[in-house]
C-alpha cells in the first residue's frame, strides 16, 4: 500500500515561484505575419516554431494581459520529454515514474510508459521563451474588426491568426459545440509525499478527484470537479485537514475539453482554446504543447509561402480531429467514474490496473496528439 499523504507540512504559500520570465513588453505592432494570442504552454510552442530564437524572418507577436510566466492555473506535469523538448529541463523540479490510484483504502500504482515530471511554471515560461525570438506584448485581446485585432494596446493586423488564450477563446470566439468544462483548484504547502502522480477519489470530490503532486520540497495538492463546480474551497480545505494542513492561497480555473473545428473564422486554435484538455485525467500541457508545436510549424510554412494557408488549415484540422475519437471515449469514462459507487469504482480500477491491460490503457492514452 501507498501512503501518499503529504508529510512533515508547514503550509506554504500556494503559487509561490523563484524566478522571473524574461522578456520585457515589447510595444504594439500595428502589422505582424502572425499574432499569438495567450503566452502559456500552447502560445510558447507556437512561437517557437513560428520564430526561433536567432531567426527573425517572420514577424511574430505573443500577446497577453499578464507578464509571461505569471498566472499560473495548471498543476504542472508533463512528460519530461516534452519539457526538454520545450528547452525547459531546468524547470523540472522532480520526476515522476509511476501514476498512483486511491480509492477508500487502497491504491494501485501503476508505472508510466514514460517519465512524468512536477515543474516551476515561472521558470518554464521563462526557459521557453528563451526559444523564440518572438515580441511579447503585453496586452488583452479584446476580439476582431475588419481584418484588424483589438487590444487594449490598439488594432494590430496579422497575415494569421493563433489563439492560446484559454478556454474563453478570446480571438477565435466561443466554439460552435458544446464541450466538456472542469474546474480545478490547487494549493502549494511545504513536504514531501511519496514519489508519484497521487490520484484520490474521496468524498471531497464527489464529482471528480483530489491530486498530490511532489515536486521538490513542496507538494501539490488539489480538487478537480469533472462537473465544473468552481466553488472548490471548502472541499481542499476538508481534503488538507485530513492530514492538518492548511492553506494559504490557491490558483486554478477551467479546464476545456473536446476538440472543437480547429480553424474557427480563420483562427488556428490551440489548447484550452481549442478544447485540447483531456476529459477524464483534466491533463492539458501535453496536449497544448504538441498541438502548439504543430500549429506552429504549419503556419510559418504558410507564411513563408512553402505551403497556401489552405494547406496548412488543412492539414492541422486533421491533426487535431484524428484524436476525437479518443476525447469521446474519455468523455464516456468520465461520466462512468462520476456514476460508479466507490466499490465498483474500486473494482474496475483493479481490473484496469492488470498489466496488459494498464499497458494498453496508458499507450494508447499517451498517443493522442502525439
Amino acid at each position: 500500500m501507498t501512503d501518499a499523504r503529504p508529510r512533515t507540512m508547514d503550509p506554504g504559500q500556494a503559487g509561490r515561484r523563484d524566478g522571473a520570465a524574461d522578456g520585457a513588453p515589447a510595444p504594439i505592432p500595428r502589422q505582424v505575419d502572425v499574432l499569438v494570442a495567450g503566452a502559456s504552454f500552447g502560445g510558447l510552442a507556437a512561437a517557437q516554431r513560428l520564430a526561433p530564437a536567432g531567426d527573425g524572418s517572420l514577424r511574430v507577436a505573443l500577446v497577453d494581459p499578464q507578464p509571461v510566466g505569471e498566472g499560473v492555473t495548471s498543476a504542472c506535469a508533463a512528460p519530461v520529454r516534452l519539457i526538454e523538448a520545450a528547452g525547459a529541463a531546468g524547470a523540472i523540479q522532480q520526476v515522476h515514474h509511476d501514476l498512483v490510484i486511491h480509492i477508500g483504502t487502497r491504491a494501485w500504482r501503476w508505472p508510466l510508459p514514460e517519465p512524468f515530471c512536477t515543474f516551476d511554471y515561472r521558470r518554464f515560461c521563462s526557459l521557453a521563451l528563451d526559444r523564440t525570438s518572438a515580441s511579447v506584448v503585453r496586452a488583452a485581446v479584446r476580439g476582431r474588426d475588419a481584418g484588424a485585432v483589438r487590444t487594449s494596446g490598439g488594432e494590430v493586423r496579422a497575415r494569421f491568426l493563433i489563439d492560446a488564450s484559454g478556454w474563453r477563446a478570446a480571438l477565435a470566439g466561443s466554439p460552435r459545440a458544446p464541450r466538456w468544462r472542469a474546474f480545478g483548484l490547487e494549493t502549494e504547502v511545504d513536504g514531501q509525499a511519496d514519489p508519484g502522480l497521487h490520484f484520490h477519489f474521496v468524498p471531497e470530490a464527489p464529482d471528480g478527484y483530489a491530486w498530490v503532486f511532489p515536486c521538490g520540497g513542496r507538494v501539490r495538492v488539489g480538487i478537480l470537479s469533472y462537473r465544473g463546480r468552481s466553488s472548490l474551497r471548502g472541499a481542499l480545505e476538508r481534503f488538507l485537514a485530513r492530514w492538518g494542513l492548511r492553506a494559504r492561497g490557491f490558483h486554478g480555473g477551467f479546464l476545456a475539453g473536446g476538440p472543437d473545428e480547429p480553424v474557427r473564422d480563420g483562427v488556428f486554435v490551440v489548447g484550452d482554446a481549442g478544447g485540447h484538455c483531456l476529459p477524464l485525467t483534466g491533463e492539458g500541457i501535453r496536449t497544448a504543447l504538441l498541438a502548439g508545436w504543430t500549429c506552429g510549424s504549419l503556419v510559418a510554412e504558410a507564411a513563408r509561402g512553402r505551403l497556401s494557408a489552405e494547406e496548412a488549415r488543412r492539414a492541422y484540422r486533421s491533426y487535431v480531429l484524428s484524436s476525437r475519437r479518443s476525447f469521446r471515449a474519455l468523455r464516456w469514462l468520465n461520466n462512468v467514474v462520476i456514476a460508479l459507487p466507490p466499490g465498483l469504482l474500486a473494482a474496475a480500477a483493479a481490473l484496469a490496473g492488470r498489466p496488459p491491460a494498464r499497458t494498453f490503457l496508458l499507450r494508447r492514452y499517451l498517443e493522442i496528439f502525439r
